[in-house]
């Protein structure tokens, strides 16, 4: 049954893209995620380079998570017809409509993930397992087929992309994120700082740890306990805490001492002094504005057995790998870190272009692989 109802909506799809093919293609590039209902800010970044390039090239940017299947629909025949019009698709997430449509789409296809760095298995290579989708699912909705180009931080992982999303190495990139610019700039970290602390005074005078927890498809036995055991090792005499969860993470700290961050304001990461993480990118996001990570394992007994890691978290990132919250807050109070390994860790997962920043070097490859495509 599944099968054919796929099958059904594969069809009316590509009999929809071939109507609005005889629309006119623009000079325009549309950029689709299901990450949030805003729109990323790779993608706006995105949109601004290239609206500086000679001819601009107009961005169309289609935020919105899958949150329910009918409701859905409409957002599918919408990406369906800008895919049809436009010069270049650029997706950060699994697109059902790219992959169901697959060959059929006449632009060049540029999947550039959301995550920053190398870090978990995902995808293809985690088929079968408690974290992962299953084969026969994966095989129904074609997941990940249709790409032409994919973009990886660092050549040195381009296997393992490959094997995440299924596809020829060949095809995949050197090219990290758009946001690596904004993280790299002292002036904008600067100013985001300064921004968040006003929305919130009552964190004036002290240093802020801000915890970022890696999404988990099923939250731990222990999620409950660990949080409760990490909250009651900090000095909130001390130390802000600010927690920001994943973006299709339920988890939430109920304690009024706690600021629970909102993504789609301003990034608490610009504001940290000290991160929390586990298993996230985010240890890279942290590492590009030069703040202390340590990383609080609390599940890794469980999760480890779960999902399967491209890297070693406990031998290769250098900083502490620990299930006890009172050692990770007295780490943080002694500032018991190592920069300078850190930032040899950060640069060997993110390769930062020769010439020009990240944006503009994502923007090159994309307008580059518009010209070698006859749309």
């Amino acid at each position: 049954m599944k099968r054919l109802a796929v099958a059904a909506a594969t069809a009316l799809l590509a009999l929809f893209y071939r109507i609005c093919r005889l629309f006119p293609v623009k000079r325009q590039v549309v950029c689709i995620s299901r990450q949030s209902n805003d729109a990323p800010i790779d993608f706006l970044l995105l949109k601004e380079g290239l609206a500086r390039k000679e001819p601009p090239y107009r961005t169309v940017i289609l935020a919105d998570k899958l949150e329910s299947p009918l409701r859905y629909l409409p957002v599918m025949a919408k990406q369906v017809f800008f895919i049809a019009t436009s010069r270049a698709v650029v997706v950060d997430s699994y697109c059902i409509v790219v992959s169901l449509l697959g060959s059929r789409i006449k632009a060049p296809v540029v999947q550039i993930w959301h995550a920053l760095g190398n870090m978990k298995k995902f995808g293809y290579a985690t088929l079968d397992t408690p974290e992962g989708h299953s084969s026969e699912t994966a095989r129904l909705m074609h997941m990940h087929e249709g790409y032409d180009a994919v973009a990886v931080s660092s050549l040195n992982f381009r296997d393992d992309l490959a094997a995440g999303f299924n596809v020829d190495p060949s095809i995949v990139f050197e090219a990290p994120l758009p946001r690596v610019d904004l993280l790299r700039d002292p002036a904008f970290r600067s100013r985001q700082r300064e921004a968040f602390l006003r929305e919130h005074p009552e964190m004036a005078g002290k240093k802020t740890i801000v915890y970022c927890p890696t999404f988990r498809k099923t939250p731990p036995p222990n999620e409950e306990k660990a949080m409760q055991n990490l909250l009651s090792a900090v000095d909130f005499d001390e130390f802000n805490f600010v927690f920001l969860p994943h973006p299709v993470s339920r988890q939430t700290i109920d304690d009024p001492r706690v600021i629970t961050a909102d993504r789609s304001g301003i990034d608490p990461l610009f504001a940290a002094d000290y991160v929390i993480t586990d298993y996230s990118t985010v240890m890279y996001e942290a590492g590009l504005l030069g703040v202390p990570v340590f990383l609080y394992a609390y599940d890794w007994g469980t999760y480890h057995e779960k999902r399967s890691f491209n890297i070693d978290l406990a031998r290769d990132v250098p900083t502490l790998f620990t299930d006890d919250p009172s050692v990770l807050v007295k780490a943080i109070e002694r500032d018991a870190f190592e920069p300078e390994r850190y930032q040899c860790f950060v640069r060997n997962n993110i390769t930062l272009p020769t010439h020009g920043t990240c944006t503009n070097h994502l923007c090159r490859y994309i307008l580059k692989l518009v010209q070698q495509t006859d749309c």
